[in-house]
């Protein structure tokens, strides 16, 4: 069924909701499994070391996200690969995903009404939208 699937992750409630659900999958298929956080940096910066520390900033905040998420997947037995990457989240999880020929991405979703999602934007509906492979929406938060 499923060779390589890619989870969303940023440490949030529902980031680990989908990385449960990735666990899971990951258990019964017996496929590849690996979180990719996505940096989003701003489009203009006052100057090079102001993007420079927040890159490093970045890297110290999600390294250790990544860590736990490690940990989770390694208390149910899954390898766990990660991946920091920057840029607008969306748009790279999507390019990330076809590049690298994963099967499913894995997201989750706050479960904002139509109007939010409107203002707002959402990485799971940009997702949805835009990937090749399957996506699959883990709902609600993990507590």
């Amino acid at each position: 069924m499923y060779r390589k699937i890619m989870v969303a992750y940023d440490g949030s409630p529902y980031s680990k909701k989908a990385l449960s659900a990735g666990i899971e999958l990951t258990r019964c298929c017996g496929c590849e499994l690996h979180a990719v956080a996505v940096v989003n940096l701003p489009d203009y910066a006052g100057t090079v070391a102001e993007v420079d520390d927040m890159v490093t900033r970045a890297r110290e905040f999600y390294e250790k996200k990544l860590g736990d998420a490690v940990s989770r997947a390694a208390g149910k037995n899954v390898k766990l690969t990660t991946h920091l990457i920057f840029g607008h989240v969306g748009e790279t999880i999507v390019r990330f995903a076809r590049e690298n020929n994963f099967d499913l991405i894995v997201v989750g979703t706050h479960g904002w009404s139509a109007i939010q999602k409107l203002v707002m934007g959402s990485v799971s509906s940009h997702v949805i939208r835009h990937a090749a492979c399957d996506v699959l929406v883990a709902k609600g938060r993990e507590d």
